[in-house]
C-alpha cells in the first residue's frame, strides 16, 4: 500500500514513517489513553501507555511537555521516543489528542467550585464528572453501604460518644458553607484517656464516613509521629473530608503543641520562600480533625482561653461497650468505608447553603438556651458545637441512621458546661484567695511595722489610701493554697497572665522580692486586687461554690456563724477591695482557720 513520503503511522503497534516510499520503524507506539484537565490547578495532562519487555507501562505528562525534549524523559521509562525520532512521537501524540474525549480529574477533596458551580470531590465528583488522582487518600468505595448501615443501628446506635464522634465526622463538609456565616475555622476534637477506652476506634468510625479509616495505604488516619509540617501537608487541599492524627505517644519531644493547635485550626499554613526567594502561595485546608492521646493536649499547652475556644477534649472513662462492641466495629469499617459521604454530600448540594445556615442559626439558639451559665466565649463555642447537632440531623435525613438527636444535644451541653468550668478557673481561684485573706488577714502583713515573727505568716498586702491593691505569696505556700483548693497552678497561673491579673517578670510566672525583714528575695506570686465592682459581678459564682463546698472537711472547715458583718468593708467609689484596719477580734481567734501545715 502506497503512503506518501513523510507520513507517520502505526503498524502492529509500532510506530512508523514513510520516507522516500520505504517504510521506517521508528519504535514501539505510544498510546494516549486519557486527556484529562485538573479542577484545582487548571493544568492538562495526558495520560500515555506503551509496551517494554512485554509489559504495559503507564507514565504522566503535563501538555506542555509535549515536545522533542519533554518527551525523550520516558526513555528512561522504556519508551523508544529517542532524541532522533521524538518529533515523529510528539507530532503522532498530538493527533492523538485532537480525536480524545476531554476527562476531569480534582487533587483537592471536598467542596471547591468549576465554571461557577459547587462540586464536592471525593473518589468521583459531585455536582460535576471528576476522578481524584487519588494521590493522597484512599476515598473510593470499599465493600457496601447496607454492611456499614447495619453495624451502626447494631454496634453505634444508643452509645452517646460513638454517636456524637459519627456526628461530629459529618461536620467537616459543613464548615466550608458556614464559614463566612459563623466565622468558622476548623473543628479539631481530641479523645483522651487510658489506652483501653476506644479512642482511636472512635475516630475511626467518624472517618470510614469518607473513606480508609487506617494509617497508612493513604488512609485518613496520620500518626503524630513527624514534624508539624509532615503532618500538616496530609491537611493541604481538605475542604470537608475528617482527618485522624493518632497516638500523641509517637509525638517528638519538644513539640509547641499550642502554635500547632492554632495552626491546625486556623488552616493555613505557614508562609515560606521558594528557593527563588519569592513567596510561595500558602496551602490550606477547611475541615474537621480529630485525634486520640492518653493525656489531654489542652494540659500541654499554654492553656489560654482562646485555646479552648478553638479544640474540644473528649475524656471518658469508655467509649465503647465492650471490647467486643470495639472489634465488631472495626472488622465492619475496615472492611466497608467510603459510601455514606457521597451520598451525604448530595443531600446537602439538594438542601443549599441557605437553608443549612438558617438551620445552623437555629441549632445554635438551642444550645444557647439550654446553657444556664455563660461568659464570653460561650456564644462561639454554642455556634461550633451546633454545627455537630445539625450535622446529626442531616445525616439521619440522607441515610435513615436514628442517631438519637436528644442524647447528641446533651452530650453537646455536657461538653461545653465541662470546658467553662474549666475556663473559669482562674476567676474561681481568685475568689477562692480572696476568702482565704479576707478570713485570715492576721496571716498577712503589710510592712515591717505590721510584721510578727510569733504568728504564722502565709502572705504580704500592699495598700494604698487604705485600699489593698496587691497581694503576694512565697511560691511555697501560694502552692500549697492551691492544692488546698484543689487548683491546678499552672491552668491558674495561666489564666491570671492571660487576663493581666498576674504580675510577674519577663518570662516568668513569678517576681522576685524580699518578703520578710532579714531574709533575702524569694520567687513569689503576686497579683493585683480587683476593683469592687469586678468583685461583686462574681458574687452569684462565689455564693454557688462557697469556699467550703469546694475543699475537703480536713482543708477547711466553715467559720464560725457569729461572724461580724461588718468585718470586710466594701468601697464602691473607690478601686480595690477595701479592709477595716483593726486589732485581730476575739472571734476569729477561736474561729476554725484554714491552717497551711505541710503535708
Amino acid at each position: 500500500m502506497a503512503r506518501e513520503e513523510g507520513k507517520i503511522g502505526r503498524k502492529k503497534g509500532r510506530l512508523v514513517s514513510l520516507a522516500n516510499g520505504e517504510e521506517v520503524d521508528l519504535g514501539a507506539a505510544i498510546d494516549v489513553d486519557q486527556y484529562v484537565t485538573n479542577l484545582d490547578t487548571g493544568e492538562v495532562t495526558v495520560q500515555l501507555s506503551f509496551m517494554d519487555n512485554e509489559k504495559r507501562v503507564r507514565r504522566s505528562l503535563k501538555r506542555n511537555e509535549l515536545t522533542k525534549g519533554g518527551i525523550s524523559q520516558l526513555t528512561r521509562y522504556g519508551a523508544d521516543c529517542w532524541p532522533e525520532v521524538a518529533d515523529a512521537y510528539v507530532s503522532n501524540l498530538r493527533k492523538q489528542i485532537t480525536k480524545m474525549k476531554r476527562n476531569y480529574e480534582h487533587s483537592n477533596v471536598g467542596w471547591g467550585t468549576y465554571e461557577e458551580q459547587p462540586v464536592f470531590k471525593l473518589h468521583k465528583g459531585i455536582g460535576f464528572p471528576s476522578t481524584y488522582d487519588g494521590l493522597k487518600y484512599d476515598l473510593k468505595p470499599k465493600g457496601t453501604l447496607d454492611s456499614w448501615c447495619q453495624m451502626i443501628h447494631e454496634e453505634v446506635r444508643g452509645n452517646r460518644w460513638l454517636e456524637f464522634a459519627l456526628a461530629a465526622g459529618f461536620t467537616a463538609p459543613l464548615l466550608s458553607i458556614l464559614k463566612e456565616e459563623a466565622h468558622m475555622d476548623s473543628l479539631f476534637f481530641n479523645f483522651y484517656g487510658t489506652s483501653s477506652t476506644g479512642k482511636t476506634l472512635t475516630t475511626r468510625l467518624a472517618a470510614s464516613i469518607f473513606g480508609l479509616p487506617d494509617t497508612g495505604k493513604r488512609g485518613l488516619l496520620v500518626t503524630w509521629y513527624g514534624t508539624d509540617q509532615g503532618i500538616l501537608y496530609n491537611l493541604h487541599g481538605n475542604y470537608g473530608v475528617p482527618i485522624v492524627i493518632d497516638d500523641t505517644s509517637m509525638m517528638e519531644e519538644g513539640k509547641d503543641l499550642t502554635q500547632f493547635a492554632y495552626t491546625v485550626v486556623a488552616g493555613l499554613a505557614k508562609m515560606a520562600l521558594t528557593s527563588q526567594g519569592t513567596k510561595r502561595e500558602q496551602d490550606d485546608w477547611m475541615t474537621t480533625i480529630f485525634s486520640s492521646s492518653e493525656k489531654s493536649i489542652f494540659e500541654e499547652t499554654d492553656q489560654r482561653s482562646g485555646i479552648r475556644v478553638r479544640f474540644f477534649e473528649i475524656n471518658e472513662p469508655e467509649l465503647t461497650r465492650s471490647a467486643e462492641n470495639a472489634e465488631r466495629i472495626e472488622q465492619v469499617i475496615l472492611k466497608n468505608y467510603g459510601h455514606a459521604g457521597p451520598i451525604y454530600a448530595e443531600h446537602l448540594l439538594k438542601i443549599g447553603n441557605e437553608e443549612i445556615q438558617r438551620r445552623w442559626r437555629k441549632s445554635r439558639q438551642d444550645l444557647l438556651a439550654r446553657l444556664e451559665e455563660k461568659d464570653s466565649f460561650t456564644k462561639r463555642i454554642a455556634g461550633k458545637l451546633a454545627i455537630v447537632k445539625l450535622a446529626g440531623e442531616l445525616a439521619n435525613e440522607a441515610l435513615q441512621l436514628g442517631l438519637d438527636l436528644n442524647q447528641l444535644t446533651e452530650s453537646l451541653l455536657h461538653i461545653e458546661r465541662k470546658s467553662m468550668s474549666e475556663r473559669n478557673k482562674g476567676d474561681e481561684a481568685y475568689q477562692f484567695i480572696m476568702e482565704y485573706f479576707v478570713r485570715n488577714r492576721y496571716k498577712f502583713f503589710r510592712d515591717k511595722s505590721d510584721w510578727d515573727k510569733n504568728k504564722p505568716i502565709v502572705g504580704k498586702y500592699v495598700e494604698k489610701n487604705g485600699i489593698v491593691t496587691q497581694i503576694q505569696i512565697p511560691k511555697e505556700e501560694f502552692e500549697k493554697l492551691m492544692k488546698q483548693g484543689k487548683f491546678n497552678v499552672e491552668q491558674v497561673v495561666a489564666k491570671w497572665k492571660e487576663s493581666g491579673r498576674l504580675i510577674h517578670e519577663t518570662g516568668k510566672n513569678t517576681l522576685s522580692r524580699v518578703f520578710q525583714p532579714g531574709v533575702p528575695k524569694m520567687p513569689q506570686y503576686v497579683f493585683k486586687v480587683e476593683t469592687i465592682n469586678n468583685d461583686e459581678k462574681q458574687t452569684n459564682r462565689a455564693e454557688k461554690s462557697a469556699v467550703h463546698e469546694q475543699s475537703s472537711d480536713r482543708e477547711l472547715r466553715p467559720i464560725k456563724s457569729k461572724t461580724p458583718k461588718a468585718q470586710v468593708k466594701r468601697t464602691q467609689t473607690q478601686g480595690g477591695f477595701s479592709l477595716q484596719k483593726r486589732s485581730i477580734p476575739e472571734w476569729m481567734k477561736d474561729a476554725g482557720q484554714v491552717l497551711l501545715e505541710s503535708e
